[in-house]
């Protein structure tokens, strides 16, 4: 897939009250359409990632998961149907970039997007370099500073 994205800079400051939120909610309604399956997931500051978001994200992505499952295996369940779809993910409001270890799998299919909102440029620069050392293929294309 073609790589789109903004390198995490640490110079910028985005505050609360920023408009992330508001441009993150623009950029989905506008891209969804043209992807397989999409979903906008919002995160609170004191979260923490189980179940419940991630079955969140599935039952976004069209897929039924099993409610008693694991967060291990809804993760392991989302790895294997994104792998070849061009979906569109939003993370909004994340605080610790182990929210994103927890919630997004390692790889998504050709065409996919990943756009992820954060108050802190730390977050989405572990995580981008973490994963697009290993999967040059995994688009991020959101990232911001710290506040």
């Amino acid at each position: 897939p073609h790589c789109t994205g903004l390198a995490p800079n640490p110079q910028p400051s985005y505050a609360g009250g920023s408009g992330k939120t508001t441009l993150a909610k623009l950029l989905f309604n506008r891209l969804a359409p043209h992807f397989q399956h999409s979903a906008f997931i919002e995160l609170q500051h004191d979260v923490r990632i189980g179940n419940q978001q991630l079955g969140d994200l599935l039952g976004q992505l069209g897929v039924e998961s099993n409610r008693h499952a694991s967060a291990t295996g809804l993760l392991s369940m989302l790895d294997k149907y994104v792998c070849n779809k061009a979906v569109l993910v939003v993370v909004d409001n994340v605080w610790t970039s182990e929210h994103l270890d927890q919630l997004l799998p390692r790889r998504f299919g050709p065409g996919s997007r990943v756009i992820i909102t954060s108050r802190s440029s730390e977050v989405t620069s572990s995580w981008w370099q973490q994963v697009m050392r290993s999967e040059p293929t995994l688009i991020l294309s959101c990232a911001e500073g710290d506040v």
